[in-house]
């Protein structure tokens, strides 16, 4: 680690404790601080940005901004226009990507920006840049995060924390682990994508106090603990960049005894929202962006209602601003605050990403939506199942499917068949033909960061017409 990498980190930990501070504000003061810090953003991005100059003309901005008054962009439109919005006009879309290709752990660019891009699983890749005070602030938010979990920096020792995401620096979360080795935390920083049972013998020889983990790795994890192939006791485990389900989380809580706590964030701005110890929902930590949960048609969405786009407004990254920068998420916000107190707002369900809904042609004619969180969860619910993936096309639903030890294979295939069209009848949809393989594993790709993507289009858009024949069989 060189001085200026010391450096970030160590003003990322003063400013965790400022963010900190931040638990104790009040509704009102969080909603004061959000408009002070947009006047701020949106007037600098105007002043130096070509993209937000040409996009606003027109549009007042005197006096307070009123966000809703301001134009919705997305990832396709900035990455096409990148280095018109940058506000530092060195930055350039072709000469990033080729830094990003040699990327080296936690280098630099120009000596002043860390460089991300994401997975590129909605089908667009993206590349987003922070300044050295930028990403330090991405840092001082990881630590918040982790005193939600009851982690904190000690005086003395370091907190060993086993780290599993992506298999290289390009993508957060492995760079936050990276920036982040320093002073009181430990980092083991494992690829999702290492074969399981070296995953499994380098935890083991770790022992790790902290766990950070993809859910779907982190569940089959809990699978190798009570069976005994790993012992590990860890004191707090987070799970990240997939969707935790019910059936994870208790499979975890099983095999450790303790409850996992939720993370969900973003490449842009890589913690958005995380869980408290009385796991009502995750915090939306909304002191460093604006999140608007919006419909198909960008109007508001009430709690208790799953909105189909997240809108986001980044308030602490003027290199590339993100003013209503769309998500493709669907989140639900809980109706009630968090008993905890804390003045930000809850997320009741992380549902996937519209695009992974599924449209099958319902018992009366018309169009069915079944969203990805409905759709896994019918499958998850069978404790025989470690691991899954859907495909969807038309005509057709594949199930990939990784029993646990314990399964009857024999009847698994036929067992998981039988259950999805049930549920899909009880939703008012006529089910397409369903096929189901059994796999000893289910391979991670390295061009998705070790992320499993549970649902999988394997055509185009559209609704799924039944099949006319009888139902698949399994392969």
């Amino acid at each position: 680690m060189t001085l200026r990498q010391f450096h970030d980190a160590a003003r990322a930990f003063v400013l965790s404790l400022e963010l900190a501070r931040h638990d104790r504000w009040t509704r009102a003061r969080v909603l004061r601080h959000q408009q002070r810090q947009l006047n701020r953003l949106v007037r600098h991005a105007v002043a130096r940005s070509a993209f937000y100059r040409d996009l606003y003309r027109g549009v007042p901005l005197e006096g307070d901004v009123r966000l809703a008054g301001l134009p919705v962009i997305d990832k396709r439109r900035m990455m096409a226009d990148f280095d018109r919005v940058v506000t530092d006009p060195r930055l350039k879309r072709a000469e990033l990507e080729a830094h990003l290709k040699g990327l080296d752990r936690d280098d630099y660019y120009l000596g002043e920006y860390r460089v991300l891009m994401t997975a590129g699983t909605s089908g667009l890749r993206g590349i987003f840049v922070f300044s050295r005070r930028e990403w330090s602030v991405e840092l001082a938010n990881a630590i918040r995060w982790h005193g939600f979990m009851g982690v904190r920096p000690r005086l003395f020792g370091r907190t060993r924390i086993s780290a599993i995401g992506a298999d290289r620096p390009a993508h957060v979360s492995a760079r936050l682990t990276e920036s982040g080795d320093v002073g009181a935390f430990a980092f083991q920083r494992l690829p999702a994508t290492l074969p399981f049972d070296r995953l499994v013998a380098a935890i083991n020889g770790f022992q790790p106090q902290v766990l950070l983990s993809y859910p779907s790795v982190a569940a089959l994890l809990a699978i190798a603990q009570l069976e005994g192939r790993l012992a590990i006791h860890p004191r707090a485990i987070s799970t990240h960049s997939e969707r935790l389900s019910p059936e994870m989380a208790r499979r975890i809580e099983r095999a450790w005894g303790t409850r996992p706590f939720d993370h969900y964030g973003l490449t842009e701005i890589s913690t958005v929202g995380v869980e408290c110890d009385r796991h009502r929902g995750l915090h939306l930590l909304d002191d460093l962006f604006i999140a608007e949960i919006v419909d198909q048609d960008y109007r508001p969405v009430a709690p208790g209602r799953m909105g189909t786009r997240l809108l986001l407004t980044g308030l602490y990254n003027h290199t590339q601003p993100l003013i209503r920068y769309e998500v493709s998420d669907m989140l639900t916000m809980a109706s009630e605050a968090c008993p905890c107190g804390r003045p930000f707002p809850l997320i009741a369900e992380v549902g996937g990403r519209s695009e992974e809904t599924v449209e099958l042609v319902g018992q009366d004619g018309r169009p069915v939506s079944i969203p990805p969180a409905v759709l896994a969860a019918m499958i998850e619910e069978l404790e025989e199942v470690a691991e899954f993936r859907v495909g969807a096309a038309a005509g057709l639903l594949r199930l990939d499917i990784v029993p646990t030890a314990a399964a009857a294979r024999e009847r698994l295939a036929a067992r998981v068949r039988e259950r999805l069209e049930r549920r899909l009848v009880a939703l008012g949809a006529r089910p397409p033909r369903i096929d189901v393989a059994l796999h000893e594993r289910l391979e991670r790709s390295g061009a998705r960061m070790g992320k499993l993507g549970q649902i999988e289009r394997l055509s185009g858009p559209g609704v799924l017409a039944p099949a006319d024949d009888r139902l698949g069989s399994a392969r």
